[in-house]
């Protein structure tokens, strides 16, 4: 009986969503979020503190105190804040500790409502935050997790470039934490299965070979999510994240008519000789990940997701077109399995005995039979 009222006590906490949902991650309170507070405008201070209220708010709702991380951009001077909550596991402070980050930017370009970009982000990562802390109140979980929303992506990435230089290294450096892995989730909302809905920059083919004969099959469709990363500083983070996500495909393809993919664009960067080249897949958050000020001698494993934003659908076309109406069904399903793919992978990373029940819960509410 005391087992039965646990299971029921994870599916009531975790899982309050429709039984043709299908999910871990609960699409109605991602639809709220990006209803409520993230398709406003979130370009001058007035509108990004809005959105930060917000996000304290739903943080501290789950029992997640956050703080503020306010910097100066170098170049305008202006005052940025980035929001952090730490989910301290037991050896947080100390070199035993394995820490993830999950970060998402929440600022938008201006009059640019970001739905998708980068609302869909936030809601990802306010949704894992959720799932991860209620089963903090069922199992154990032996490593932190951070989850960081970054302020002034659209200016030279200067949030994320603060947060690695101001708060990341030096607690590396007092502490002796180890970072296995950092996850930079910017827009994971907008799936478009239409051939020639997907382009791709100029320099594509001749960086991703195998990446553009892999799209070039699928009729250039906007069907995927793109995960970028450096090779072999990234490989083992990119394969975990890759388990989980395919994963999370594999217990829906049953309740699911549709069937994304994921497509892997991993670089060399010791091997390029002018990064310019590379400037449209570097321009977000994880280059303040790849490239710090103590980049030769600490190394942090990181990988960005991505639905290519601006390149895919209508939004090539209408950059500022990113509003209410890109949550569709189609559109708020795959949003759910990226953040179930997130969940998962939270759950492994950061040695949660969850673990063994993610599949279980699967079973018990879908019926579907798990292997």
């Amino acid at each position: 009986m005391k087992g039965l009222f646990k299971l029921l006590s994870i599916i009531l906490g975790i899982c309050q969503l429709a039984l043709s949902l299908s999910t871990i991650a609960d699409m109605d309170r991602m639809k709220h979020d990006l209803s409520k507070f993230l398709s406003i405008s979130r370009f001058n201070e007035t509108e990004k503190s809005v959105a930060r209220a917000a996000i304290k708010r739903a943080l501290e709702a789950v029992g997640l105190n956050s703080m503020t991380h306010t910097f100066i951009h170098e170049e305008s001077n202006e005052v940025g804040a980035n929001v952090i909550a730490v989910q301290k596991g037991p050896y947080f402070g100390t070199g035993n500790d394995k820490m993830m980050i999950l970060s998402a930017n929440y600022d938008t370009l201006e009059g640019n409502q970001g739905v998708d970009d980068n609302g869909s982000g936030v809601a990802a990562v306010l949704e894992a935050a959720r799932v991860l802390s209620t089963l903090d109140n069922l199992y154990s979980r032996q490593n932190t997790i951070v989850y960081v929303f970054f302020d002034m992506k659209h200016k030279a990435l200067a949030g994320s470039h603060a947060f690695v230089e101001d708060v990341l290294l030096p607690l590396m450096e007092r502490t002796n934490t180890k970072v296995v892995g950092t996850v930079i989730a910017d827009g994971l909302l907008h799936f478009d299965p239409f051939p020639a809905s997907q382009a791709m920059p100029n320099e594509f083919e001749s960086f991703f070979p195998e990446a553009a004969q892999k799209l070039h099959e699928h009729s250039h469709m906007g069907d995927f999510i793109q995960v970028s990363s450096r090779s072999d500083i990234d490989d083992d983070l990119v394969q975990k994240y890759t388990r989980a996500y395919d994963r999370s495909c594999e217990m829906l393809s049953s309740d699911w008519s549709f069937h994304p993919w994921s497509l892997n664009l991993q670089m060399n960067l010791a091997n390029i000789t002018s990064l310019d080249r590379l400037h449209p897949f570097l321009y977000s958050d994880h280059s303040s990940f790849f490239f710090h000020s103590k980049q030769k001698s600490v190394q942090i494993p990181t990988i960005y997701l991505t639905d290519t934003l601006n390149l895919r659908g209508v939004r090539q076309y209408c950059v500022q077109c990113d509003g209410l109406y890109m949550m569709t069904e189609q559109n708020m399903k795959f949003l759910a399995l990226m953040t179930d793919s997130l969940i998962r992978l939270l759950i492994d990373m950061s040695g949660s005995s969850a673990s063994a029940v993610v599949d279980d819960l699967y079973s018990f509410m879908f019926n579907i039979d798990v292997e």
